[in-house]
């Protein structure tokens, strides 16, 4: 059952995302695809969301999917396009599951739904995978920046919003460029045709990696770094504003003292005092 589970979780990708009829003609320039990993490399989901809202009966697939904690996934072997992927599910039972998952970047194998890999150093306008006949879904719309498992790395993002009948589908997934593994998805979709009203939405980010080393914020998520930036330049916008405040109410230095006054005495008074009998208990200044 486990195994079936996860099965329906790849192609819940093949069916929403990647197999639905194409609508439109992208332009396609030429691209080399290839793998950007290799043997040992491996990537872990610690934030992994399903739900579903409205009437009717859960499906048996999301109720499924929601079981799952976290998701990891291995490099177990490469061969030219082909990758070898180990995909294990940690459930909420504590119990683990996995499957090994093939994967061809050109877009020839079986598996070719699985979101979990694709070709790396793709630029906008490129194909995802090397099929002309699949255009739904198929190109990288743009390239961005991303904060993934404690760094800031250059993404691919597809995104695609499409009404098929009774099935809606919006989704955006990010992959790492230079590597091509899957860092980040998020899409809303109607699973079931006879329940258009019901809504599945399914998430997924990178939060731990051996491929590249986390920076000075280490596992902080993006909107943590900018609540630490902003704090930073609020604590320094008060320190200056404090030091010129201070600069401007110091009081100005006291005046030096006046030097002594030195008198003059006259050789009347130098005699006189010679002269009185109390002439010991005095002395000159």
């Amino acid at each position: 059952m486990l195994k079936r589970m996860a099965i329906a979780f790849f192609w819940a990708f093949v069916t929403v995302i990647l197999v639905v009829p194409a609508l439109f003609s992208l332009r396609v320039r030429a691209v080399e695809y290839s793998p950007g990993v290799k043997a040992g490399d491996w990537i872990k989901y610690g934030q992994y969301s399903v739900t579903w809202t409205g009437k009717g009966t859960e499906p048996t697939d999301i109720t499924r999917q929601k079981k799952i904690v976290w998701l990891r996934v291995d490099v177990e072997y490469v061969s030219g396009t082909t990758v070898t992927l180990n995909v294990t599910a940690h459930l909420n039972n504590g119990t683990q599951t996995s499957v090994n998952v093939g994967v061809d970047v050109m877009g020839n194998a079986t598996m070719v739904g699985t979101p979990f890999l694709i070709a790396s150093n793709l630029k906008k306008g490129d194909q995802i995978i090397n099929q002309t006949s699949l255009t739904w879904m198929n190109q990288i719309t743009t390239t961005t920046t991303g904060r993934y498992a404690g760094a800031w790395r250059n993404v691919d993002l597809a995104e695609h919003a499409e009404v098929y009948g009774n099935i809606t589908a919006q989704a955006k997934i990010y992959w790492d460029q230079s590597t091509g593994f899957l860092v980040e998805i998020h899409s809303k979709y109607s699973p079931d045709p006879s329940n258009p009203n019901a809504i599945a939405e399914f998430s997924l980010k990178a939060t731990e990696t051996n491929i590249w080393s986390p920076d000075l914020l280490g596992s902080l998520s993006t909107e943590q770094v900018y609540i630490i930036a902003g704090i930073i330049v609020v604590i320094v916008a008060i320190a200056m504003f404090l030091a010129l405040r201070r600069r401007k109410q110091s009081p100005p230095p006291p005046p030096p003292p006046p030097l002594p006054t030195q008198t003059t005495q006259t050789p009347n008074q130098v005699s006189w005092v010679a002269r009185s009998p109390l002439n010991g208990l005095w002395s000159l200044n």
